[in-house]
């Protein structure tokens, strides 16, 4: 059987495809085996999508985009990000033993009970990034969820600056629905499709208070466009005119029109193509250096969370089996489904070019 096979992730194409056909624009841009083009891209563009991806065996302050490849000057190297935790760092979120069961009827007077979380204890420090890895069902969105009081949880607490979040009245939590926000993974069901992009974006700014007049909210909300690589002509736009990588910089933009304290990332740039992604994540990085904002960074893209996360908590059936720094977790994990998972990392081809 033959196959086409269209998709945004090169590591997973130079493991699978005989031969690839890159495109830009409407038009082909370079096709070649898969082998040699890995090895030598001939088009700008291609080579340009090549150094997009977070590399493995660095982590530069930036991350270059496609307009860095296209003109005839080489970006210019930055130098190094660090990352990792001193154990000084101030502490913004603790969760302690938080637990979440599902329960389902079976017949008429029996019920199941899906324990979808188990018991997850993990600190995020303030300005850090604590990656969430582990396959599909392991609970990393369900910790996510409890994490923003959009699922009650059945155990555990979660200390936000030492409240517990899980205890407070709906109404005592509105202050922190504005300091802890979450991008959610599937950008077609997050936005609104009856609101303008403007009117998503202007309406968390003005439940909360955010901006003098519509005229300031609306500069605002364009600003932020412009942040995540879209025009401000966007604003009059409704969802459904947009593909879903743009859907998801919008759903982006209106996390960050609170400048939230806690941002939970959601899957939250797997829908992008890869200089959307670096844009993305370059924007993410300059946001946690200028307001000092903390992420819980869920992926399954063991690369991106190895560049952006300064802790990394693997998951597996709704527990956490590890947790440690990137560089230490990558180069020697302790757990067997650690291991399994750091296995299963496609692009040895692409490893290869890098």
């Amino acid at each position: 059987m033959a196959m086409l096979f269209i998709t945004h992730d090169l590591a997973l194409v130079s493991e699978i495809a005989d031969h690839v056909v890159v495109m830009r624009d409407g038009e082909i841009r370079e096709q070649a085996p898969s082998s040699q083009l890995f090895r030598d891209p001939r088009d700008a563009y291609t080579r340009a999508l090549l150094a997009c991806r977070p590399p493995r065996d660095r982590r530069p302050k930036r991350l270059p985009v496609i307009e860095d490849f296209m003109g005839t000057a080489r970006p210019a190297d930055g130098g190094e990000r660090r990352r990792g935790l001193t154990g000084a760092e101030p502490i913004v979120l603790e969760a302690k033993a938080l637990a979440k069961s599902f329960y389902f009827r079976e017949g008429l007077l029996r019920q199941r009970e899906l324990k979808a979380v188990k018991g997850a204890s993990f600190r995020i420090a303030k300005g850090k990034t604590l990656g969430v890895v582990g396959e599909s069902g392991s609970g990393k969105t369900t910790v996510a969820l409890l994490v923003a009081r959009l699922h009650q949880a059945t155990g555990g607490e979660v200390r936000f600056e030492g409240r517990d979040l899980l205890k407070i009245e709906p109404k005592a939590a509105m202050p922190y629905k504005r300091r802890i926000q979450i991008v959610f993974q599937n950008p077609y069901a997050s936005l609104n499709p009856r609101f303008t992009v403007g009117q998503i974006l202007t309406e968390p700014m003005l439940i909360h208070g955010i901006g003098a007049d519509d005229g300031e909210r609306r500069a605002m909300a364009g600003d932020l466009l412009k942040k995540v690589g879209l025009p401000a002509l966007s604003l009059e736009k409704y969802p459904h005119e947009f593909s879903g990588g743009q859907r998801q910089r919008i759903a982006i933009a209106r996390a960050l029109t609170l400048k939230p304290e806690l941002l939970i990332c959601d899957e939250s740039v797997s829908a992008l193509d890869v200089s959307v992604q670096a844009q993305l994540l370059n924007l993410l990085q300059d946001l946690q250096d200028e307001y000092a904002m903390s992420y819980l960074f869920i992926s399954h893209d063991l690369a991106v969370v190895r560049y952006m996360a300064d802790e990394v908590m693997v998951m597996k059936d709704g527990e956490v089996v590890e947790i440690a720094g990137p560089d230490e977790l990558y180069a020697n994990p302790k757990h067997p489904y650690t291991r399994l998972l750091l296995s299963s990392i496609p692009g040895r081809a692409e490893t290869r070019h890098a």
